[in-house]
């Protein structure tokens, strides 16, 4: 039994993976007496924008007086940030007392880290009778621990990109149907802005499951971090312009769930919410003189999309950029160092970082708090990027 919370994340967090197929987990949660299935849940895949809409629709929810909870991935400060109660960290005594309870079960059923934190995060939820649960698929879909839930209310798509392609599929048609996995009988279905094919294989899929289908229109960017969707006008505090297609994705999924819930829905309360969200390490601006720029774009979709928003801020401008083995990390280099005075690639302490020494044609740095620190004296705009995981570590260690 775990007394202190530290060690119970340690613990937990040395889990990372059992190699069990998803037909096990499946067992496993029926066993352990199928939870997920109380709860109404909006599931949320894609390659990218998973996060940042979660969040948009957290912000939504709570402004209508319901009670939310989210669970995302990577974490970002605290593993404890993963699971969320109306945007608020689930509490070292809750997360014990679960863990705890269900210790002998997890350990006898030799359940991965994800594993356990959905299982968790199911009890906390039924625990606190949430009214809407929204859920973050880890990756991919279709085989996907979240993907457990017979009886999803909503299936949204965010984008389709290429990430994961050794798991998921080395064509975008065979990436989206796997992300199609997510996709229950009679449920609703929302597809962000996907090109025509993979657009086809989501209405196929509805379709094919007797799903209401729902594809995300225009929105208008009026600047400003202003834009108009569904005839409403609305403010971002993100400068990001990608958080425009999240923002209203989020949006659309709130309508239908609203229509669905029979909510009597404040609009004004809505403008608010939108203004007020803010998903940390999605182009976040954590310090002004000079600007420091943190962002979690992680694959080639997520860089083509950060550097529009970057390019917009004036004045000499410092890329630091650390990434996992697995990604594509020199297609993303090439991609920043055209968006930047100076690129610079580190690494940090994680086991599937990446290794400096195949870097013979870049300007390196071992110690990414050098590269930061050289960077805050020489540049106006400073963009540390790519691994969350880089992030996470960037954070516990800078008060920006």
């Amino acid at each position: 039994m775990f007394t202190q919370i530290d060690e119970a994340l340690d613990w937990i967090m040395s889990r990372r993976s059992n190699n069990y197929s998803f037909e096990h987990f499946k067992q496993v949660t029926h066993d352990f007496g199928d939870p997920q299935n109380d709860l109404y849940v909006i599931h949320v895949g894609g390659t990218d924008g998973k996060g940042s809409t979660v969040n948009y629709l957290c912000e939504l929810f709570m402004s209508q007086g319901l009670k939310v909870g989210t669970l995302t991935s990577p974490h970002y400060e605290t593993h404890l940030d993963r699971i969320r109660l109306n945007g608020k960290n689930i509490t070292d005594e809750a997360f014990l007392d679960i863990l705890n309870k269900n210790y002998d079960f997890f350990v006898d059923n030799k359940l991965s880290m994800f594993e356990m934190d959905y299982l968790i995060m199911c009890e906390y939820f039924k625990r606190e009778k949430v009214d809407v649960a929204v859920i973050e698929v880890g990756l991919g879909g279709r085989l996907d621990s979240t993907n457990v839930v017979d009886n999803t209310r909503l299936s949204v798509i965010t984008t389709i990109g290429f990430d994961h392609m050794n798991k998921l599929g080395n064509t975008l048609p065979e990436i989206c149907q796997e992300k199609c996995g997510i996709i229950k009988k009679d449920s609703a279905v929302l597809c962000g802005h996907l090109d025509e094919e993979c657009t086809e294989i989501v209405k196929k899929t509805a379709e094919e499951r007797n799903c209401r289908f729902y594809a995300l229109g225009e929105y208008e960017d009026l600047g400003d971090r202003r834009f108009r969707f569904h005839n409403e006008e609305y403010e971002l505090s993100s400068y990001a312009s990608y958080q425009l297609h999240n923002a209203s994705l989020a949006l659309y999924a709130f309508e239908i769930t609203a229509k669905d819930l029979g909510l009597e829905v404040d609009k004004k309360a809505v403008k608010a919410a939108i203004k007020k969200a803010l998903w940390h390490g999605r182009f976040e601006i954590v310090k002004e003189k000079p600007r420091v720029i943190l962002d979690g774009g992680h694959n080639i979709h997520g860089v083509a999309a950060l550097v529009e928003s970057f390019d917009r801020f004036s004045g000499s401008k410092c890329i630091v950029f650390s990434a996992l083995k697995r990604k594509e990390y020199r297609k993303m280099m090439e991609m920043l160092k055209a968006h930047c005075d100076k690129l610079v690639v580190t690494t940090f302490p994680y086991k599937d970082a990446i290794d400096l020494s195949e870097f013979k044609d870049q300007l390196i740095d071992e110690d990414y708090k050098h590269a930061i620190d050289e960077a805050l004296k020489e540049y106006d705009n400073i963009l540390i990027c790519g691994s969350l995981y880089f992030l996470s570590e960037v954070v516990s260690n800078y008060d920006f």
